[in-house]
């Protein structure tokens, strides 16, 4: 008996044991967060606009912190290495607590809606590698404390609203291989020892306010490459010293400059750098030049047409004068990043003079031609028909004379087509009709003349047709009514004859239409109510864009000869935002709907037999006239103002 109670006791004593082993086991998952998780609830605590985002951080019915959303922790150390919680539209501040998680490898707190300042205790976290804080409203100076992350790899602070100096010590983390401090509100100078990091790959200072002139030291940077999204998404690795763009940058551009043979795009556009571009620039070998939007003066130097590796040349808003350098022709790129580069040649916007060199139709891979806004005169040489893969030409805002070559419409990939501005004559080629790929046609402010021809209702892509300011004459085409995506239409300044085409109420697109100053007779269509079955494309376009296309809608038919009465159908195009009749020889009444009250009284004035509510009108109560008058359109006042009294 003695030995079966000694025996339970033992039994007793051993299920205790066990149950107090299991007990100190699961512990661990029962008991209080540790400091990890609880600079974790404080960071949480410092944000906004968590309720569905952070349910799981909750330190009462979840204390396993590494199983939290966008919280990552090492296996053996169970310890958070990583925090990853962009574009979750978190508010609020960054918690000074973060410097509690001293294990820390990469921070992402990218895309989101954060204020504040960057907390000091950032640099507390000395294992990082990545510090992404980009895409958020940040503000304040750049923490000195960075400095002291000396395993950080990239530093990514770009789009915020920073302000205050780059700081020096930034060039004292030794392993730094990415800055990106684009678009915020810096000052000051670049630091000079940034030139001297041989780690660094990627510098982003665009869109700030730095000031100081280019280092000669910039060309140190050996081993920087850059990330280069030009026209689509595509990248590519590249030596470069190409990301300050949009600063505040003076003085000249570094005579040494042709020593940066690294660098493979060169980009310093929208600064404030003066001066000449040294010849030496030739010596790059670059594939992308812009020295945009700058203070350049001088010529063009000739040595650039000897950049083998160049696609794309942009020199344009600056005061470059001279002629265009016919050895630019020469250049045909031969670089590694041949199918990915869209091959481009900006100068517009200078003061250019002389002709169009014919050798630019040498460049047959061209994509863009922008030769608008300087003072160049000559004809379009036909030569410029052998870029068939010329996807933009614009020649606006020159002093060209003479026709448009027929061969143009060789062009076949031509999206974009601009002559604006010009004194160009002669007639519209027959043989567009073969450019399929044309969205954008400007032909307006020149000389042209002879009539429309119909072949233009063939281009189906067309959505800008403006011919306005020329000497056209004859009748509209009314195939123009077969562009379906057409938006905008200006036929207006020409000697346009003839009534406006019953088939315009087929542009279902239409947001634009202007014909004012011509000679057109005739009635306004009714079928131009149809307008509004715009609705119609619900199922084809996006809300967003249906929304847009409604609230926009011209029609501008001034100063002609038309006449007839303003049919009631446009009352039901809701669209219409605007409508000027005036100067023609419209009459009876203005149709008395909300939707034309919109309109000015400038809209119908010109037109002495029409009837409205304005100074001048022949039913205006106010305006005198004589009795029989009066007495003649007394009820047309009463049907225009008495009406909505009988219907209320």
């Amino acid at each position: 008996m003695a030995e079966t109670l000694a025996v339970k006791r033992r039994k007793k004593g051993v299920v205790l044991c066990c149950v107090m082993a299991v007990v100190v086991i699961l512990f661990p998952l029962v008991s209080p967060l540790n400091d990890e998780g609880k600079a974790l609830m404080s960071i949480k605590a410092s944000f906004s606009n968590v309720a569905n985002v952070l349910l799981d951080w909750d330190d009462v019915h979840n204390a396993d912190f590494c199983s939290w959303r966008g919280v990552f922790c090492d296996n053996v150390s169970i310890s958070v290495v990583s925090l990853n919680l962009s574009n979750l539209n978190l508010a609020g501040e960054i918690s000074p607590g973060i410097g509690d998680l001293r294990n820390l490898q990469s921070i992402d707190l990218q895309g989101n809606k954060l204020t504040g300042q960057i907390p000091d205790e950032i640099g507390s976290c000395v294992s990082l590698v990545l510090l992404d804080l980009s895409d958020n409203l940040l503000y304040g100076d750049i923490p000195f404390s960075i400095s002291k992350l000396k395993q950080l790899e990239l530093l990514n602070l770009k789009n915020n609203q920073l302000s205050g100096p780059i700081p020096s010590t930034l060039t004292q983390i030794p392993n730094l291989k990415t800055i990106d401090l684009a678009q915020n509100q810096l000052t000051g100078e670049i630091p000079r020892l940034i030139y001297w990091n041989e780690v660094l790959q990627y510098l982003g200072l665009r869109g700030n306010s730095l000031t100081g002139t280019l280092s000669p030291d910039m060309c140190q940077l050996t081993g920087l490459w850059y990330l280069y999204v030009l026209g689509s998404l595509f990248m590519f690795l590249c030596n470069s010293f190409s990301d300050v763009r949009g600063n505040k940058l003076t003085g000249p551009i570094p005579e040494n400059i042709g020593n940066c043979t690294s660098f493979e795009i060169l980009d310093i556009s929208y600064n404030q750098i003066s001066g000449i571009i040294p010849y030496n620039i030739g010596f790059l070998q670059v594939a992308t030049l812009s020295l945009q939007g700058n203070r350049l003066t001088g010529k063009i130097p000739e040595v650039i047409g000897l950049m083998q590796a160049l696609a794309v040349l942009d020199l344009s808003e600056n005061q470059l004068v001279g002629p265009i350098p016919p050895i630019l022709g020469n250049l045909s790129y031969t670089g590694k990043f041949l199918t990915l580069i869209c091959y481009t040649r900006y100068l517009h916007g200078n003061k250019l003079t002389g002709p169009i060199p014919p050798e630019l139709g040498n460049m047959s891979k061209l994509s863009y031609l922008q030769l608008n806004n300087n003072q160049l005169v000559g004809g379009i040489p036909a030569e410029l028909g052998k870029l068939e893969q010329l996807f933009e030409l614009n020649l606006a805002n020159n002093n060209l004379a003479g026709p448009i070559p027929e061969n143009i419409s060789s062009c076949t990939a031509l999206n974009q087509f601009n002559v604006h501005g010009n004194s160009l004559s002669g007639s519209i080629p027959l043989s567009f009709r073969n450019l399929e790929s044309l969205t954008y046609l400007n032909l307006s402010s020149n000389k042209f003349k002879g009539s429309i021809p119909v072949e233009l209702g063939r281009i189906v892509n067309l959505d800008t047709l403006d011919l306005s300011g020329n000497d056209f004459s004859g009748h509209v085409p009314v195939t123009i009514g077969d562009l379906e995506h057409l938006l905008t239409l200006n036929l207006s300044s020409n000697h346009l004859d003839g009534p406006v085409p019953v088939e315009f109420g087929t542009l279902r697109s239409i947001q634009f239409i202007d014909m004012s100053f011509n000679h057109l007779s005739g009635g306004i269509p009714e079928e131009l109510g149809q307008l509004q079955n715009i609705i119609s494309l619900t199922d084809v376009v996006s809300p967003q864009i249906l929304h847009y296309l409604l609230e926009w809608c011209f029609s501008i038919l001034n100063n002609n000869n038309m006449e007839g009465q303003i049919p009631d159908q446009l009352t039901k195009c809701f669209s219409l935002a605007t409508l000027n009749v005036s100067y023609n020889n419209f009459s009876g009444v203005v149709p008395p709907s909300r939707n034309f009250s919109r309109f000015s009284h400038d809209s119908f004035i010109g037109n002495p037999l029409l009837c409205g509510n304005w100074v001048g009108s022949i039913c205006n109560p106010c305006a005198p006239k004589s009795k029989g008058i009066y007495m003649r359109n007394a009820s047309l006042c009463l049907s225009l103002f008495l009406y909505p009294l009988q219907m209320s």
